[in-house]
């Protein structure tokens, strides 16, 4: 439901952001909740800056529902019409692409690990390709043609064996268990033609064998698999040739995989091998003060896990570095940049009721900038949490934001850090916790420290 009563989550309301399964409170609830407080409207249960009365609902649902309720943003002064956006984005959109992998989510598969074997192993990228359909069973063998009634024919066409699986043909057929007799380390060959397919292969590839010519086994496996099944290929559409032969299918497996792997192992003429290296340069970084008149408000979000247990800091500082004030906010669960926006609305609510009227906020998230930088966003999960930071900035003041590296953050990014050890909420911090005074003192002094950036691209005139 929208402002008329409880939040509903996984929409978004005036004064609601973020997204979460499709749940109402009421259902979680571990008591009976009674009608007249399931149609209180939403601003009942907030207090003037934003944040949640907890006493009113903590003791009625679980303990991580509420967690997640406390990081959701409530602006009592917005006067948007709530509005609906598409939960499976992170910008509250509708794309193709999302609605594919929403489709397309499943739980945790057991053979992740064999896929990332797969795709790292030191071979190029078509068998790779190859070494996964065959894992997935999606090779075009006979018997999968039979079943799709693409062909009456399961026969092998290369020893006439009735039923041509990817087993089979990679392992079973006469030239490939010519193959592997030869070749199949020790360790692997007294139980390497007894495993039905997917253990064959997984357990192949998941071999940590070393050949004498330095080449791993899975990448060797892998090699002689895609040969074995190309020779099969050439022998379906020309038939059988004296070249196919299975001696003929080992000395072309010996030699192809030892031309790779010296391949492989050769230096590049790129750095890494991975095509042109952006160019970088080193540059020193720390807390710069602002010039006479103005303040810095520098703001800092952390969230464990993302989404996890989430707060933000953020402390205000004048040009000679003297602490004016400072917050720490325990959030609740929230994602990384939930956090970061947290923490700007906190910091830009601080400096206001200080009195500053100059204020150059300074953050680390180049994602949260960007966020309230970009106005066309009336379906984002936070576009409310981000129209109260506007409105904030809109007063009769003058904001600054920049974005700033973590070495010239290092104030707001213990004090984020550190939240998590108060209780929901926001603390003011009026004098720096004497863990952080050296930083502060360092900070003051004008310390800097080494960091590796991008070189700016040259103009060409």
């Amino acid at each position: 439901m929208g402002n008329s009563g409880i939040p509903e989550t996984g929409q978004m309301v005036t004064g609601y952001t973020g997204y979460r399964p499709f749940t109402t409170p009421k259902e979680v609830a571990l008591g009976h909740i009674p009608e007249s407080d399931v149609a209180e409207p939403i601003e009942n249960f907030v207090e003037e800056d934003g944040t949640w009365r907890t006493e009113l609902f903590e003791d009625l649902i679980p303990g991580d529902v509420f967690q997640k309720i406390l990081s959701i943003g409530v602006d009592k002064m917005a006067a948007e019409d709530d509005t609906i956006f598409w939960s499976a984005s992170s910008d509250g959109r509708f794309s193709a692409k999302s609605a594919y992998s929403l489709q397309n989510q499943r739980p945790p598969d057991p053979d992740e690990d064999v896929w990332k074997t797969i795709w790292s192993l030191p071979i190029p990228e078509r068998i790779r390709s190859f070494m996964w359909m065959a894992f997935l069973g999606r090779l075009a063998t006979k018997s999968l043609l039979h079943a799709r009634k693409v062909t009456n024919n399961q026969n092998c066409a290369c020893c006439g064996h009735p039923i041509e699986s990817i087993l089979h043909t990679l392992r079973d057929c006469t030239a490939a268990r010519y193959f592997w007799l030869r070749h199949s380390p020790p360790s692997l060959l007294h139980n390497f033609f007894n495993l039905d397919g997917s253990n064959w292969l997984r357990d192949n590839l998941r071999s940590s064998e070393q050949l004498d010519s330095g080449m791993s086994w899975a990448a060797f496996f892998s090699v002689a698999s895609w040969l074995i099944w190309k020779n099969r290929c050439t022998t379906c559409f020309k038939g059988p040739r004296s070249d196919l032969s299975p001696p003929s299918l080992e000395f072309s497996i010996m030699a192809k995989s030892r031309l790779w792997h010296e391949a492989w192992q050769a230096p590049s003429p790129l750095p890494n091998g991975r095509g042109p290296t952006t160019a970088r340069t080193t540059v020193m970084v720390g807390w710069t003060p602002p010039r006479h008149g103005w303040v810095t408000l520098n703001v800092d979000g952390a969230s464990n896990g993302n989404p996890g247990a989430a707060g933000a800091g953020g402390v205000l500082r004048g040009w000679t570095g003297r602490w004016i004030a400072g917050f720490i906010a325990n959030l609740g669960t929230a994602t990384a940049v939930l956090a970061e926006l947290w923490a700007i609305f906190h910091g830009l609510d601080m400096t206001w009721k200080k009195g500053c009227r100059a204020v150059r906020l300074e953050s680390d998230s180049q994602l949260a900038i960007q966020l309230i930088n970009n106005r066309n966003d009336p379906v984002h999960p936070h576009a409310t949490l981000l129209s109260a930071i506007r409105r904030r900035i809109s007063q009769e003041w003058l904001v600054s934001i920049t974005h700033v590296y973590r070495e010239g953050n290092r104030v707001a990014d213990w004090l984020s850090k550190h939240s998590l050890v108060y209780s929901y909420g926001v603390h003011e911090v009026a004098n720096p916790p004497p863990e952080l005074a050296s930083i502060v003192r360092e900070d003051a002094m004008g310390i800097s420290f080494e960091r590796q950036i991008v070189a700016p691209t040259p103009t060409i005139l």
